[in-house]
């Protein structure tokens, strides 16, 4: 009898449980589907264990219960192919409907369950090992393989809809675990299928589940992608919640982020006393979402007078409390009205905003704004700021990218992530951004900038634009409108952009490279990044997002990545841009990578364009 390798997976099995039961989760609904499949996989190898006990101590123990106990292992062995086939499937259904199939799932493996019972099963014990066969083995093989088939059926017909991730983690383990079940039935004496279930369970931990992947290492906190997921989740159940968000200074200064990362520990340890308080990091702001909307207020006062203590708090811009966050459509949505209150708040000595159905109310009248993107382009009253790009390579800044602002008429501006999600659903995105390319233009004509050494300027093309099918007509017609040379635009455009048009995007691209234009992929790192971007789309440079430029700094593994990033971009004849860079020791570190360009706060903010002339003279 030989025992080890399943001793091993089952080690590596309790392993994992100890895991998850030391660590906070976000209880999502994939992490109880992954919870069922562990507990199958765990029983499945223990049956395993016990098989072959049985067989070893066959002759004082009764046939009967051997027989069983064989019996229940290979049955077992079902239950995780339904495990595995449940699990793949988390993407595809709401969690009532994905309910709904699993049991249905259920219904068959028991029924496929009976089969194996009834049918014989034989027993060797010889000098060529220990392990079973027969009629009921070979059923388990024929119904294993039918879940297995029915995984890759419905990872290639499905696989659009189905997490990349989870794609890759379950194609490793049905692959790993195809690759057991033919050794093992070449060779009965290698019992090798409940260990390569094991292993696939650790991979899928690895790369899916792992509760610290979503948690910022540096604060405790989770991370914005755990605030995706669990946001995602309580909008598909429908569930009541309640949202506190608490602003802190930071992005908006080249101080060390020492005391934000300070200030997010405090909030965690003070939130640690209550269950029912998840706490997120979102860029520098603080979201802690809660079902007991009178705990969740009662903390965020609590909360807020310790933290202003620190000096941590944006000024004028209280914290923003939602009791009532389940009104909205989905978060982002939420979000959008976050911002909404912030930029028109006013001044008050409260430090806690509490966003009742008057303030839902306001932000909800949506034709308004809208209303105030049509004027302010018909009155001229969009204005182009520029923020500067610093060449490491000539030492000095060659570049800047172009931002959209909107004068409102008492003077102030509207923040463009009020106006632009508004620009975007309504179409109005287009015009705005022409009118961006149109003021870009004429400042490279009409003004030094180019004397001064801007080699070009980025302009943004929003999801919209690179749906049109004239959009390289449209830009052409602008640049011969001015007379200016091609080159001195850079075109960015997102991932996201690059996926939802890709051929009439890349027919816009052939041409306008061939006109003299050159682009940038902007927000690389951002979400689930795709290598095949880069490989694709015809761009000269890559612009690592702001999160993973601030990961760079404190995650090893983010660090790794963009080391990845920059020897790929290099190698390619491309160049990096690190964007949202703001103390000197970013600076320095990005140096140190061979970073070519550094955009953020350290050197300056977005400026208008006669200041941003000012900037470059000086």
């Amino acid at each position: 009898m030989n025992i080890q390798i399943q001793s091993y997976g089952l080690f590596v099995l309790v392993l994992l449980f100890i895991f998850y039961k030391t660590s906070r989760t976000l209880q999502l609904y994939s992490e109880k589907v992954y919870r069922r499949a562990l507990y199958i996989s765990t029983i499945s190898l223990s049956l395993d264990i016990l098989s072959l006990v049985g067989i070893e101590f066959m002759g004082s123990i009764s046939i009967v219960l051997v027989i069983t106990i064989c019996k229940l292992y290979i049955m077992s062995l079902l239950w995780v192919a339904v495990a595995a086939l449940s699990y793949v499937m988390t993407d595809l259904y709401t969690e009532k409907k994905h309910v709904i199939v699993t049991r249905l799932l259920g219904l068959l493996g028991f029924v496929q369950s009976i089969v194996v019972g009834l049918l014989p099963i034989s027993i060797n014990r010889g000098p060529e090992g220990y392990f079973t066969y027969g009629p009921s083995v070979l059923a388990v093989y024929a119904f294993a393989l039918i879940h297995i088939l029915s995984i890759i059926v419905v990872m290639i017909v499905c696989g659009k809809r189905i997490s990349k991730r989870r794609r890759f983690a379950v194609s490793l383990w049905v692959t790993l675990w195809i690759a057991a079940a033919i050794i093992q039935y070449l060779n009965n004496q290698l019992l090798v299928v409940g260990f390569a279930s094991a292993i696939g369970m650790l991979i899928i931990f690895i790369i899916m589940e792992n509760p610290e992947s979503y948690r910022d290492r540096r604060t405790g906190c989770f991370n914005s992608y755990a605030l995706s997921e669990f946001s995602h989740r309580l909008f598909e159940r429908k569930t009541k919640f309640s949202l506190l968000e608490i602003r802190l200074k930071g992005s908006e200064s080249r101080e060390n982020n020492d005391s934000t990362d300070n200030a997010l520990k405090k909030t965690v340890s003070l939130a640690s006393k209550h269950k029912e308080l998840f706490v997120f990091r979102n860029m520098n702001n603080i979201i802690i979402l809660s079902e007991n909307a009178e705990l969740l207020k009662n903390f965020g006062c609590e909360l807020l007078a310790e933290l202003d203590k620190l000096g941590k708090l944006v000024k004028n811009r209280p914290a923003v409390f939602v009791e009532h966050g389940d009104t909205f459509i989905h978060m982002s949505e939420l979000f959008q009205f976050l911002s909404f209150v912030n930029n028109t708040f006013t001044e008050t000595s409260e430090k806690m905003y509490i966003a009742d159905e008057k303030a839902i109310s306001k932000y909800r009248e949506r034709p308004l704004i809208e209303q105030e993107i049509s004027n302010a382009l018909s009155e001229d009253r969009v204005e182009v700021y520029l923020q500067p790009i610093y060449s490491n390579e000539e030492e000095q800044f060659t570049s800047a990218e172009a931002l959209v602002r909107i004068r409102k008429k008492d003077g102030s501006l509207l923040p463009p992530d009020t106006f632009i999600p508004y620009a975007e659903s309504s179409g109005q995105i287009v015009r705005l951004g022409e009118r961006v390319f149109e003021k870009v233009c004429e400042f490279l004509k009409n003004s030094k900038a180019v004397s001064l050494g801007i080699h070009y300027v980025e302009v943004n093309l929003s999801v919209v634009q690179c749906e049109m099918t004239d959009l390289a007509d449209r830009l052409i017609a602008i640049i011969k409108k001015y007379g200016i040379d091609a080159k001195l635009i850079n075109l960015e455009i997102t991932e996201s952009a690059s996926v939802k048009s890709r051929t009439v995007l890349l027919k816009n691209m052939e041409k306008l490279i061939d006109y003299g234009f050159t682009f940038s992929l902007d927000d690389f790192g951002k979400g689930q990044s795709n290598l095949m971007y880069v490989v694709e789309m015809p761009v000269s440079i890559i612009k690592l997002d702001y999160d993973m430029s601030k990961a760079f700094f404190s995650t090893p593994k983010a660090k790794q990545v963009v080391r990845a990033v920059v020897s790929m971009a290099h190698g390619m004849n491309l160049k990096l841009v690190a964007e949202g860079i703001e103390t000197e020791e970013e600076i320095d570190g990005m140096r140190k990578e061979n970073i070519d360009y550094i955009q953020g706060y350290y050197y300056s903010r977005p400026l208008p364009m006669n200041e941003f002339l000012e900037f470059i003279e000086k």
